[in-house]
């Protein structure tokens, strides 16, 4: 698990890298990690939404769907939402959601769990 600043090169040509929040590489995938980036497409990527960042629902997403990194989690601090975009066939497949009292956890990875506050200021639980 890798978490920001960690460059990932998806594309040599043209050049493509981004910086998502949360990176996970699984052991068996461990070539694509260097010194300096990680070179392809990782199992899992995450990014947590702020402001001005909306594109990461639409430009990374196609982006990564290319790329065929295998999930995609879009955090949104905003709604208190968590969607996981789980890659089938080429294309991602419908997102699953979270609700609160659940742990967050990747289909294809038995490590990829955080509780649900891991990704939310722990007094938002305390909202209606």
């Amino acid at each position: 698990m890798f978490s920001a600043p960690t460059d990932v090169i998806l594309f040599h040509d043209p050049p493509r890298a981004v910086e998502p929040d949360l990176v996970y590489v699984s052991r068996e995938r461990l070539s694509i990690v260097g010194e300096k980036n990680i070179e392809g497409a990782p199992d899992l990527l995450a990014k947590i939404l702020s402001e001005g960042t909306e594109r990461d629902r639409v430009e990374k997403f196609s982006l990564y769907e290319r790329a065929g990194v295998s999930e995609y989690w879009i955090v949104d601090p905003g709604t208190e939402t968590v969607q996981l975009f789980r890659l089938s066939d080429g294309k991602y497949a419908s997102p699953a959601g979270f609700r609160r009292e659940e742990v967050l956890s990747s289909p294809s990875s038995p490590v990829c769990q955080f509780p649900w506050l891991t990704f939310f200021r722990p007094d938002s639980a305390q909202r209606t």
